[in-house]
């Protein structure tokens, strides 16, 4: 009678032994697991459009940052703001091992927050190099040009040409380019007035901006400009329809050529904008403009091309800006007026250009240029908008338009590095029915069923009357 009994015993024993040896396993896997982690961190991003993932433009910024940064994000917790701000910074140390971060909340640690200076919630202060930076809207496009500014303390110097009605940009007015001026002010760079009757362009000059003149420069001041340009200087230049600043041979020298006439765009219309606001679909193959997936949208806009006729060597042109095959370059400025502007034999149809940068190469030029004065020894570079109102505080908020001149004014004054990273967006998730489909998801919830509860409801109360 013991020996079932024993071997009942033995396998009690024998099943628990083997319980108690697996649980050590998983418990000897889940310690070398942790240890692997906290040695080898490990981030996998499974969003569906990126999330916590940084772009290409930040982590080619991160590669040059080469001392240790500590970040301070003064925010409530718990709180949905402070949850996003650490999923950033936590993206930011995990590609730069020399940055490290904490959060504070404004409420338990008050003297900090008073040492800090700190006026508003989800704060973030960027110590390192010496130098701090404080970034009160902590999103990835703020922080990576925080993080540049950081490690950089040179000062950009833009002159902004005057004297020729040119658009202001310290004016509050809807035409004035005042959000564009405050937007680098913030990423260190310096905005003063120039006027080129009275000196020559500055040597500490890292960009020329003539915005949309009146009327026309002085020889004397487009050849202060041609110089420049030649000597390696950065020249942004807006023009206005019918308004060409004096500058049209200028430009003609350097390939490109302007025309006296408006850009129509039947597309804009269709979009639920205007004929005279041309809708910029496509965009040309450059830094500039590298991998720019926004919608651009000008306001009465002139058209800039290439001159195909002239092959000058030491030249490099790139359309940056092109409409889409709808629009065309309207010639008769009367028929305009008139509101009966149409696509004829003397108009142009598109797609066109309204932008266009030129980079001189001097090693490819100077061997066919004699004159002293049209010698090109620096690689300098000129960017021609066709319009400059889209710039303006009045649209430079519109689709991707601030993001398109802010990456050009970067570039131009060398920093590459802080082109406009755009926003991430949570795509939509539609659900396209067709007419089938539709139809059931009516019938089946709406009629169908509650006919069928009604139906049950009957019988069983007349089953039950009859009892």
């Amino acid at each position: 009678m013991k020996k079932p009994t024993q071997k009942l015993t033995f396998f009690r024993l024998k099943a628990s032994s083997n319980m108690t040896v697996a649980i050590l396993l998983i418990l000897v896997m889940a310690v070398v697991v942790t240890l692997l982690s906290n040695r080898h961190y490990f981030r996998w991003d499974l969003t569906a459009f990126g999330e916590h993932t940084l772009s290409d433009q930040t982590l080619q910024a991160l590669k040059t940052i080469k001392q240790p940064v500590t970040a301070k994000a003064f925010v409530k917790e718990p709180s949905e703001e402070a949850s996003n701000v650490k999923k950033l910074l936590a993206a930011y140390q995990y590609h730069l091992k020399e940055m490290s971060f904490d959060l504070v909340d404004p409420d338990r640690n008050p003297a900090l927050t008073r040492q800090y200076d700190i006026q508003s919630l989800n704060t973030v202060i960027l110590e390192g190099f010496g130098r701090s930076q404080t970034v009160k809207t902590p999103d990835e496009a703020n922080l990576t040009n925080a993080l540049v500014r950081l490690s950089r303390d040179r000062l950009e110097k833009v002159y902004w040409v005057t004297g020729h009605g040119e658009r202001p940009f310290k004016s509050t007015d809807p035409e004035s380019l005042a959000t564009i001026h405050q937007t680098l002010s913030n990423q260190n760079v310096e905005f003063q007035e120039l006027n080129l009757a009275q000196k020559d362009i500055p040597s500490d000059a890292a960009l020329v901006i003539v915005a949309a003149p009146e009327k026309p420069l002085f020889p004397e001041e487009v050849a202060s400009l041609k110089r420049f340009l030649n000597k390696g200087g950065s020249l942004l230049l807006f023009l206005e329809p019918y308004q060409d600043g004096g500058l049209k041979d200028f430009l003609r020298e350097y390939g490109l050529v302007i025309s006296d006439d408006i850009v129509v765009d039947k597309m804009s219309r269709v979009m639920g904008g205007d004929f005279l606001l041309p809708m910029i679909v496509t965009y040309g193959s450059h830094e500039i403009t590298r991998n720019f997936r926004l919608l651009s949208f000008f306001s009465l806009a002139r058209s800039v091309e290439v001159d195909k006729n002239v092959k000058k060597k030491g030249l490099t042109l790139t359309n940056l800006a092109l409409t889409s095959a709808e629009a065309w370059s309207e010639m008769d400025r009367e028929a305009l007026n008139q509101g009966k502007a149409r696509l004829d034999k003397e108009d142009r149809q598109g797609p066109l250009s309204l932008a266009v940068i030129v980079e001189l190469n001097p090693n490819e030029a100077s061997a066919e240029q004699s004159k002293e004065e049209d010698k090109t020894t620096g690689e300098g570079k000129l960017v021609v908008f066709g319009d400059v109102d889209f710039a303006s505080n009045k649209f430079v908020s519109l689709a991707g338009n601030n993001e398109l001149i802010t990456n050009t004014m970067n570039y131009l004054v060398g920093r590459k590095d802080l082109i406009t990273i755009p926003e991430k967006e949570r795509p939509a998730d539609h659900l396209m029915l067709s007419r089938q489909q539709g139809l059931l998801l009516f019938w089946i919830p709406v009629v169908l069923i509650p006919l069928l509860v009604i139906v049950l409801g009957v019988v069983v109360w007349r089953r039950r009357r009859s009892r």
